[in-house]
């Protein structure tokens, strides 16, 4: 079987190396990207199963790079859009009515608030390439 290929685009180069490590660890094939323009032409170019987007990134931020993605733009086959977990720093939880504005806007199939767990994003990407 294929590994799954995840597209990670995070522009803080700890946190990119540490997902990057902790998914390849796993037997993922990770490719990287440092701000929103990067990953949506390496999202093109892999046609990843899933993405792990920061939010708050230079150039197009993790919103509008899900939203793109998620309507189809770079993802060539529109049955197999990829999955999608956001990144921020910005936590929501406090404020649901503009969480799921964000959401809805992004289309993201999971945001998850940072500081986070790794074992927690491992375990989220594994349910999500399950579907």
């Amino acid at each position: 079987m294929d590994k799954s290929k995840i597209l990670v685009v995070e522009d803080d180069p700890d946190i990119l190396e540490t997902i990057r490590f902790s998914l390849e660890a796993e037997g993922y094939d990770v490719t990287t990207a440092v701000d929103g323009e990067d990953g949506l032409n390496r999202a093109k170019q892999i046609r990843p199963d899933l993405m792990v987007l920061d939010v708050m990134m230079p150039k197009v931020n993790g919103y509008r790079v899900s939203q793109m993605i998620k309507e189809g733009e770079g993802s060539g086959n529109p049955s197999k859009r990829p999955s999608v977990i956001l990144l921020t720093a910005r936590n929501l939880k406090g404020d649901p009515d503009r969480e799921k504005l964000f959401m809805n806007f992004s289309q993201a199939d999971v945001m998850m608030y940072k500081p986070f767990e790794m074992d927690d994003l491992v375990k989220k990407i594994n349910e999500l390439l399950k579907r």
